[in-house]
């Protein structure tokens, strides 16, 4: 079976069995209305029917509720328990079961929508092999990953995951680090350099001499700051909870004038049942599950309502750069031709001395190349110096691509025009590498990490929204991020941080009282982005564990969504504002008519549905509602 497929039956399962609870109310109010208008049984049977529903979907709301009132604390629950409580009391069993199962249907969709378990730990640790090759003398043993020591020397070659942190004693390459530093371009090892677990070896055999296993890797790291930074997320207090701090008392004082006034016990059972708050229960989620369902529709994927209301008031953006701001691999940003020399040509060398080499520079090389339909002739030899550059021949033409001490080693002359635009290039943040022919440089390649075109275009709109400090968090030296940040026009940049440095950024804003987003891809983002108010990633090219740390996930890479979430939280706000208002309405009717005696209970509680499905149709507006790019094109144009 599929990986796709176990995680469709995995959500199916879960509908199911949130489902079960309502769906085994519903049958015991409807078993429980058969038997009594059918005359089936004696009346305490039909009861008991009915109060087993209000058992089955309310026990847990009701222990709530008793210890909300335990610690003095008047919440919808301990409402809920009181006003239920009541109407049992006085036998009217099935209209509080009616009641049990609107609330029943409103937990399961909120349970669904907010509380999706996260799976965050696991897909950190599949970074990590599960074997490694160890070298013990001159045999190489393949030994379970948890058996490794610190000393231990461990053998990775190209293509593998590296297992331990550890120091590299033999060999080099150019390891993919951006999971763990968000590191944009591969990084060179060398004998003495040090590599950390989960990151890729790209080309070339390594030896690491191991120095941190199991748990005390830089990964397993990460996984602590997860868990710490997920467990200390507090939940907003719902409005509804609030409001019934002094509602509660009202009502039960307003059931008490109205009981002693008529005589009639039912006019208080009436008057509890119409004011029981479901409408300020369905009130936000109602709201949130439309703009959830709206902004799924723009691939926007958002864990849970909270997120609408922390997002609505962010005033600090930070940003991860590589793929986020930028697309997160190399690309030749320039060519620069020596004098006299066509960029065709100089490309067309390069071309061809790195067509079968695997270093991701060279890709990027040979890619733009085809891109520019440049023809590109196997080499007659070539070979790779790794770390440094490529030696080949083609027609008895000696070709060199590399660095500028690896042109030099090999007795190359570079002329100062093109010493003067290497240093250009660096000064841009761009890496360089030279192509000489014959002995005399005839060029050079500059390669970056391309900036996403949308990105310019989306931090100013989130400027005029009120986004106040937009701040580039990124592992990539201070050159290359401020390059970044100049194209985009973020003035604010933090460059060489490790995934608890971005952490540490996120409580030192949250202390000073700012509402901080995070906004990043790759695992070292992810407990940066657990911590934040609103955490942000960018799905496509996100790592699974960034999109299970992150409370919002943009599947298009495209930042400029992001002013469609914010825009759309704010509606979900005033949405939920005016639900609350229906229910206001609702409950003040509701509660004259109560008073005067016009409502039994059954008609109270078909009334106080009336107010459940006033709200529900006001949420349901936002399905429609547009709240993307196309509303805020022309402030932002």
């Amino acid at each position: 079976m599929s990986d796709a497929e176990a995680i469709r039956r995995e959500g199916r399962r879960e509908i199911l069995v949130l489902s079960l609870v309502p769906a085994l109310v519903l049958l015991l109010i409807f078993a429980s209305w058969a038997l009594a208008h059918w005359n089936i049984g004696p009346l305490f049977i039909n009861a008991g029917v009915a109060f087993a529903a209000v058992l089955l979907g309310g026990l847990q709301r009701f222990i709530s509720g008793v210890k909300d009132a335990l610690r003095r604390k008047i919440t919808v629950n301990v409402f809920v328990t009181v006003a239920l409580a009541v109407t049992v009391a006085v036998g009217e069993v099935r209209p509080a079961a009616v009641i049990i199962f609107i609330m029943a249907v409103v937990g399961a969709l909120e349970s669904y929508t907010l509380d999706k378990t996260r799976r965050a730990i696991r897909d950190l640790l599949h970074l990590t092999p599960p074997t490694a090759t160890v070298r013990r003398g001159n045999d190489e043993l393949t030994l379970p990953v948890a058996e490794l020591k610190v000393g231990d020397l461990v053998v990775v070659r190209p293509g593998e995951r590296i297992p331990v942190d550890g120091m590299v004693t033999a060999g080099a390459s150019a390891v993919n680090e951006a999971p763990i530093t968000g590191e944009s371009m591969p990084v060179e090892k060398l004998v003495g350099s040090g590599v950390f677990a989960g990151t890729l070896n790209d080309a070339g055999r390594l030896e690491i001499r191991t120095s941190k296993t199991g748990d005390d890797t830089t990964l397993a790291r990460i996984v602590h700051l997860v868990e710490e930074a997920q467990d200390t997320k507090a939940p907003i207090q719902g409005i509804a909870d609030r409001f019934t701090v002094w509602f509660l008392p009202t009502v039960l004082v307003l059931a008490i004038i109205g009981y002693f006034s008529s005589g009639d016990i039912k006019v208080a059972v009436a008057i509890l049942l119409v004011a029981c708050p479901c409408a300020f229960a369905i009130a936000t989620p109602s709201a949130v599950a439309a703009g959830i369902a709206n902004m799924a529709k723009r691939s926007v994927l958002i864990k849970g309502g909270i997120f609408f209301e922390a997002a609505g008031k962010i005033d600090t953006l930070l940003v991860d750069k590589t793929g986020t701001l930028t697309f997160g691999r190399p690309r030749v940003i320039q060519m620069v031709a020596a004098e006299g020399v066509a960029e065709d040509e100089v490309l067309r060398i390069a071309a061809i001395a790195e067509k079968y080499s695997e270093h991701p520079l060279a890709r990027a090389v040979v890619a733009f190349a085809r891109e520019r339909e440049v023809e590109i002739p196997d080499p007659d030899d070539f070979k790779i110096e790794v770390g440094m550059g490529v030696t080949a021949n083609h027609a008895g033409t000696r070709f060199l691509v590399g660095k500028a001490d690896f042109l030099l080693g090999h007795g190359a002359q570079i002329s100062p025009p093109m010493v003067e635009a290497e240093a250009a290039q660096a000064e841009n943040g761009r890496t360089t590498i030279f192509i000489a022919r014959d002995g005399q440089a005839v060029g050079l390649v500059a390669i970056a990490d391309e900036v996403r075109p949308e990105t310019a275009r989306a931090v100013k709109a989130l400027k005029t929204l009120g986004v106040r400090d937009i701040i580039m968090l990124t592992g990539d030296s201070p050159k290359v991020a401020q390059a970044v940040a100049t194209q985009i026009g973020v003035d604010d940049v933090r460059a060489g941080l490790l995934p608890e440095d971005k952490q540490r950024v996120v409580k030192e804003l949250q202390g000073q009282g700012k509402k901080v987003a995070m906004v990043g891809d790759g695992i070292n983002d992810a407990p940066a982005l657990a911590l934040a108010d609103v955490g942000i990633v960018m799905g496509a090219a996100g790592t699974h564990v960034a999109i299970e740390a992150a409370d919002v996930t943009l599947m298009k890479d495209d930042l400029s969504h992001l002013v469609a979430f914010v825009l759309m939280s704010r509606k979900v706000l005033r949405r939920i504002r005016l639900n609350i208002f229906f229910s206001l309405v609702y409950n003040a009717v509701g509660l004259v008519l109560a008073m005067l005696g016009l409502l039994p209970p059954v008609l109270a509680v078909l009334f106080q549905e009336a107010g459940c499905v006033s709200v529900v149709l006001s949420s349901t507006l936002l399905l429609w509602a547009r709240p993307g790019r196309e509303d805020h094109e022309h402030r932002v144009a």
